[in-house]
């Protein structure tokens, strides 16, 4: 196997927007990797537009970059991502998307429409065959089966259970639908947090194998019955579905990597940019304004996505002199049973040429 291409553009200060917006078009226009798109094409621009006074993730006003380009191909680009299981307002599109836009990311600013991907509360997902090690289906936002395009702009950072978080990640669970993200996450059941519960019968109405039940006057859930598909989560509106995340980071790794390999097997053509800048302990969903645990580094691309984020990782250790996402998390297993297991399933390639940009 031929090593693969990552492309570089050090960016040393990551407060100065206007000098990243400016190094990430030049490394758009060197990479070449959004050249190809074809007038009318649907292009997914994936990326995490930031969680409750998240300061971490990529700026709108940044990302605006890349649609100048691809617009400038007369495709059409649009942002997306999709839903997630914890409560929080990105639990479903309406506080979703009102959240994006307090953060930038509309219309308005980018020039392109925000989509979420997998519907208002996460139920418009599909099973797509895979046939792996833990999955022989996954579970995934069903407009991604319509997709001849995505490119996946993703923050590194460390992650409580996958030790570290770039492209694998920002694919694998961020295109997974909510039932999906629950099969990666979550070995052991849902089940009712009885005080929270006013038995409306809306679990009860959207459990697919009839695993809920009336107790008490409360919701509960068999487990002997229940699949662990996540509809009840979706279904509840008062919170009062709970779930143990109790699942081996290991295990969890490979299953975020397989989820990965499902989506992009898909896709035609696809592109990585991962921003290597004010890389924090925790992932966008929690970090917050947390302090970075090295300096900023630039900007990586590749259409390799394990090249990518190989890259990322390497050049994080070194500059830190020590491993810092096994210093964040020691019980986490860093990138290098992800990177490993995403290589032999086929999602990409350990070995790669760095390629200096400017």
């Amino acid at each position: 196997m031929s090593k693969s291409r990552v492309f570089f553009q050090e960016v040393k200060n990551s407060k100065d927007k206007v000098q990243v917006k400016s190094k990430f078009k030049q490394l758009i226009k060197e990479s070449k990797l959004c050249d190809d798109f074809g007038k009318g094409e649907f292009v997914a621009i994936k990326t995490h537009m930031g969680e409750k006074n998240n300061a971490g993730h990529v700026p709108a006003e940044v990302i605006k970059a890349l649609v100048d380009k691809i617009k400038s191909k007369a495709a059409k680009p649009f942002i997306t991502d999709t839903n997630v299981i914890y409560h929080g307002q990105r639990t479903n599109a309406v506080d979703h998307l009102m959240l994006a836009d307090e953060h930038g990311f509309n219309i308005t600013n980018l020039g392109c429409p925000v989509i979420i991907a997998d519907g208002i509360f996460g139920e418009d997902a599909q099973d797509v065959h895979i046939d792996k090690k833990h999955f022989k289906n996954i579970n995934i936002a069903k407009p991604v089966l319509y997709l001849d395009n995505i490119i996946s702009v993703a923050h590194a950072t460390s992650h409580i259970l996958t030790g570290f978080a770039a492209s694998i990640k920002n694919i694998g669970m961020g295109f997974a639908a909510r039932a999906g993200k629950l099969r990666q996450h979550a070995s052991i059941k849902s089940r009712v947090i009885e005080e929270k519960c006013v038995f409306c019968k809306l679990c009860v109405q959207n459990c697919p194998v009839k695993a809920i039940v009336e107790k008490e006057g409360k919701a509960f859930i068999q487990e002997n019955v229940c699949v662990g598909c996540a509809e009840c989560l979706v279904a509840c509106k008062f919170n009062a579905i709970s779930v143990d995340y109790g699942e081996n980071a290991k295990i969890m790794v490979e299953k975020m990597v397989e989820y990965a390999y499902g989506i992009l097997s898909k896709v035609k053509r696809k592109a990585f940019f991962n921003f290597a800048l004010k890389i924090t302990k925790n992932c966008d969903c929690l970090a917050q304004d947390e302090p970075s645990i090295v300096r900023d580094l630039g900007i990586f691309a590749s259409r390799d996505p394990v090249a990518c984020d190989k890259a990322v990782a390497d050049m994080v250790l070194a500059a830190a002199g020590e491993d810092v996402f096994k210093k964040a998390y020691p019980e986490a297993d860093l990138y290098i049973n992800q990177l490993t297991y995403a290589q032999k399933t086929g999602l990409g390639n350990l070995e790669y040429t760095l390629i200096n940009v400017g």
